[in-house]
């Protein structure tokens, strides 16, 4: 068995009965009692001796792990070799084996308890919104394990769903990778003491929005602009000040396939800081175009600054209600993958209505004092910021929100043409609808970033129309 079974949108668990394996290393002493039919024996029970096993060293520690995953995959897949694993906690984490292994292996044996169905509800489109609530507890478990390597790829998903990826020496961001483990291990010193006050508190919860088929975002009356700021900052970072908290909701740029990964992309640096967002790649299908994931709750343990080849990792503020902190996870189109043979992608109507909806469904979903984002969708994906900020605008007017566009200094030019493009739109348009028809005037032939020059040349037109009505307006 390769992928997860998910039966009735169920992801299964390691300590459920079916959940099956081949004993390759006769680690069981019973195992033919327990074998079925095709020679596989419940993996639990083999997990759980493996547990009673000395783990003391680095050395043993990657024995322990090869042994899982050749027990359920043949192989050790992406972790590879775990020299950067091991060379991690030889080099900057000296204690954990007195520190941070008993603390794993509690929070892993709990499974069973904590999960008694052994199987973890699949968030789907049946109900909107559907959501599926964690305790910081559960939570814990699901993201040990994740260390461990003990899960199953989901059904729609091969990889990226558990930690291996950050354990082999060749690495695509060997930094990023290594500061992901430090947001790890800072997440697991919460649960050092085995204490009601370590697992008291709220919870996390998955929301998983999904709009009608027909969906759109404008109806029939007039939707009026919302306050807009355009900020520029050195860097981007996941401190309170950036994610919207107190009462606000950051953007998080995500692909379909939501989560972590290798690099250091908006996304892997959102979710690699926030252990507790991690276990959303075990239930959340691929986002369709009309759905957006939600998570509420889940703390940033550690203020990540820069992204790209570019960052660093810092100590986070220590009084912050992570409560009250609301992860939007929208997946903007890939206008790099499109050709441009009919012009600009990020002109099409189809397009633009695709990434207006999305905006707005993920900006409608709770009452938002503000949304902030990042130029969604403008780095790999290759859209035009201009298009897609006026599109975010329109978006957070319809949730009846304010909009906070967050810049690092590498997009400087870009946020100061912003700034003007906001500040002169607000002096002309009242509506939403009036910005579209503005973006549905550009040529379609019109290169990437010079759509500036249009919707200036457009505004500049506009305001002599206005100007001329309000002379006739005094004639008559």
């Amino acid at each position: 068995m390769t992928t997860a079974e998910t039966t009735s949108y169920q992801y299964l668990l390691p300590s459920a009965a079916s959940f099956r394996c081949i004993d390759r290393f006769s680690i069981l002493e019973n195992s033919e009692e327990l074998e079925d039919s095709d020679g596989q024996v419940p993996f639990w029970p083999v997990f759980t001796t493996l547990l009673k096993s000395s783990v003391r060293t680095s050395a043993e520690l990657v024995e322990f792990l090869e042994t899982v995953a050749v027990t359920l995959r043949a192989s050790s897949g992406p972790a590879g070799d775990y020299q950067l694993l091991e060379s991690y906690i030889n080099t900057s984490q000296p204690l954990f084996f007195d520190q941070y292994w008993p603390v794993i292996v509690r929070l892993a044996l709990k499974l069973p308890q904590l999960f008694p169905n052994g199987s973890l509800q699949v968030l789907c489109a049946n109900d909107s919104p559907f959501l599926l609530e964690l305790s910081r507890e559960q939570t814990a478990c699901l993201v040990v394990h994740q260390f461990l390597c003990t899960l199953r790829a989901p059904i729609w998903r091969e990889d990226f769903f558990d930690f291996s990826i950050w354990y082999a020496s060749e690495q695509r961001h060997e930094l990023a990778c290594q500061i992901y483990l430090t947001c790890l291990f800072s997440y697991l010193d919460t649960f050092k003491v085995a204490s009601e006050l370590a697992l008291e508190g709220h919870g996390i919860s998955y929301t998983l929005v999904t709009a009608d088929p027909g969906f759109e975002a404008f109806g029939s009356s007039p939707v009026h602009l919302c306050p807009i700021e355009i900020v520029i900052v050195d860097n981007y970072q996941t401190c309170p000040e950036q994610l919207g908290l107190p009462s606000g909701a950051t953007v998080v740029a995500a692909n379909r396939y939501v989560g972590f990964g290798q690099s250091a992309t908006q996304e892997e640096v959102q979710v690699g800081s926030s252990p507790e967002a991690c276990p959303a790649v075990l239930f959340t299908p691929p986002l369709e175009d009309n759905q957006v994931l939600i998570i509420r709750g889940a703390k940033a343990v550690m203020n990540i600054r820069g992204q790209r080849r570019d960052i660093e990792v810092l100590s986070q503020r220590d009084v912050v209600d992570w409560h009250q902190r609301t992860m939007l996870f929208m997946d903007a189109l890939e206008i790099d993958l499109e050709g441009d043979e009919l012009g600009l992608p990020d002109l099409s109507a189809k397009n633009m209505a695709r990434e207006l909806n999305k905006a707005a469904i993920a900006f409608s979903s709770g009452a938002y004092h503000v949304i902030h984002s990042p130029l969604w969708g403008c780095g790999a994906f290759g859209a035009d910021p201009f298009v897609k900020v006026v599109l975010l605008w329109c978006a957070a007017s319809v949730a009846k929100t304010s909009l906070k566009i967050i810049c690092d200094r590498e997009s400087q030019e870009v946020a100061s043409k912003l700034k003007i493009l906001t500040t002169e739109a607000r002096k002309i348009f009242e509506t939403a609808q009036q910005l579209i028809e503005v973006l549905e005037s550009i040529p379609r032939k019109t290169v990437r970033l010079a759509t500036f020059d249009c919707m200036m040349q457009q505004f500049s037109l506009s305001s002599q129309d206005c100007w001329r009505c309000t002379i006739n307006d005094t004639r008559y």
